[in-house]
């Protein structure tokens, strides 16, 4: 068996150990991974002293005492230790470790059968299909398990999620083996399968397993507003002299340069990562590094999605309308799904729309959130949960009261202003009308002065009458 598949980089095992009692006739399974520390609990109701107690492990043909009368026997670069309570200790687990230990004292003995689980790639799969294999083996390989064990293999996405859909099947030959066979696509590059094993409705053991699809893409979801982070991979053949070139939808990002006193949100790091500060749906596409030679190397392909939830309240009715946007590099898989959920009610349901490139889940509230409701907006990939974006109706009625101080203060200044112009402008009225009853009062007296002097002579000439009468 390939040992290279065995402990690849891409296997990655967590172990949950049993707790079942080893007092029986019949080896217990236990589960290990190689470089884990593995204790074996010897089982007995009780024992006074670990010095009657021996500890053999048995290879195809022979057993080979590790332990003899509580003393550690089998000396191998310290690959035994005995324990207080006379459990038998592997400090650090190898492939060759995989196989039945029993403790005796006396009458007594109880059996474990050591195993670890396993996933391997086959390398000559069907035409565009990954094949996968989950296993229980021991230090010779796979043995099959007993009808009576109990044991079964789910296979699961990385978020522990049992894998449905008809690009899947699966095969199960025994029950502590199966096959995972997955019809490729180029975004199944650098993704999680995982393989469970259960026993009596309990999970013992996850092995993890990272695909690789030669030119495929690492496909990543991300909410607008965050920031995200691309790591060039693959970069071991970088030549000197050489530097690291990004482009998105072929396009160099150097013609995404922000103008003269804009904020660049783009930024390439030490270790060569393209940093994006603030995301937003424009970044949507499909990224890739490269070296800056004539020849423009492609290292490592990524497709961004983004994630937004949009506030929107109608001025009539004052109804609240959010919608949640998935703006995909190109257009959004069938596989790819919208929900909603919230502090108060999960599960709520909107209006699903595939527009383009985008997908819309719109969804329409009755009034407007009176407490601190939080409500997410979250994506999913065949089932799988990718990214979420929250609302909070908090903050949002914060914002509208503000805009309410703001518009408040506007039109509070507008009024001053207005009443300051009504002032000024009665106030040249005024005086426009001091001056016309002025000139009005002038113009008066004028005429009167002319009418009395119009009077003067009439009185003179009756005078003179007079006069000339008594004469």
């Amino acid at each position: 068996m390939n040992f290279q598949s065995l402990f690849g980089p891409y296997l990655i095992i967590s172990v949950l150990w049993t707790s079942d009692a080893l007092y029986s006739s019949d080896p217990v399974l236990q589960f290990a991974i190689p470089g884990d520390r593995v204790t074996l609990s010897c089982g007995f109701p009780s024992i006074g002293s670990c010095s009657s107690l021996n500890w053999t492990v048995r290879d195809m043909i022979w057993d080979t005492e590790v332990v003899t009368a509580g003393k550690v026997t089998y000396f191998k670069a310290n690959k035994h230790r005995l324990l207080k309570d006379c459990s038998l200790e592997i400090p650090q687990m190898e492939r060759e470790d995989a196989k039945v230990y029993t403790c005796q004292s006396g009458a007594l003995n109880s059996s474990v059968s050591l195993r670890f689980l396993e996933i391997n790639e086959t390398k000559s799969p069907a035409e565009d299909t990954i094949e996968l294999h989950c296993s229980l083996s021991i230090f010779i390989g796979f043995v099959p398990c007993e009808n009576n064990t109990g044991i079964h293999i789910k296979w699961t996405t990385e978020d522990d999620v049992p894998i449905t859909g008809k690009r899947f099947r699966f095969e199960n030959p025994n029950f502590c083996f199966s096959k995972l066979f997955i019809t490729k696509k180029l975004t199944d590059h650098h993704r999680t399968w995982k393989c469970q094993i259960t026993q009596n409705d309990g999970v013992k053991a996850v092995a993890s397993y990272k695909t690789t699809v030669r030119d495929g893409l690492e496909e990543v979801f991300n909410a607008v507003g965050e920031s995200v982070s691309l790591l060039c991979r693959n970069t071991s053949s970088l030549r000197l002299g050489d530097s690291i070139e990004w482009t998105l939808n072929k396009k160099p990002l150097a013609d995404m340069l922000p103008e003269n006193g804009q904020t660049n949100v783009l930024n390439v790091s030490k270790d060569l990562s393209l940093v994006i500060s603030k995301l937003s749906p424009l970044y949507a596409g499909d990224y890739q590094c490269m070296s800056s030679s004539d020849e423009q190397r492609v290292f490592y392909k990524f497709r961004l999605h983004t994630l937004d939830v949009i506030a929107k309240s109608d001025p009539v009715d004052g109804n609240l309308s959010l919608i949640c946007v998935l703006t995909c590099a190109k257009e959004c898989e069938e596989n790819f799904n919208l929900t909603w959920s919230g502090s108060n009610q999960d599960g709520w349901e909107g209006n699903l729309l595939n527009v383009n490139n985008t997908l819309i889940n719109e969804l329409l509230l009755p009034v407007w959130p009176v407490r601190s409701d939080v409500i997410i907006c979250s994506v999913y990939r065949e089932g799988s949960l990718m990214a979420s974006k929250s609302w909070s109706s908090v903050k949002s009625l914060q914002t509208l009261v503000w805009l309410g101080v703001i518009l408040g203060l506007l039109l509070c200044a507008a009024a001053g202003v207005f009443i300051h112009w009504k002032r000024k402008h009665n106030k040249d009225l005024s005086s426009e009308s001091a001056d016309e009853l002025s000139s009005i009062a002038m113009d008066g007296e004028v005429q009167q002065q002319g009418s009395l002097k119009r009077e003067v002579p009439t009185t003179d000439d009756g005078l003179y009458n007079l006069l000339q009468t008594v004469n």
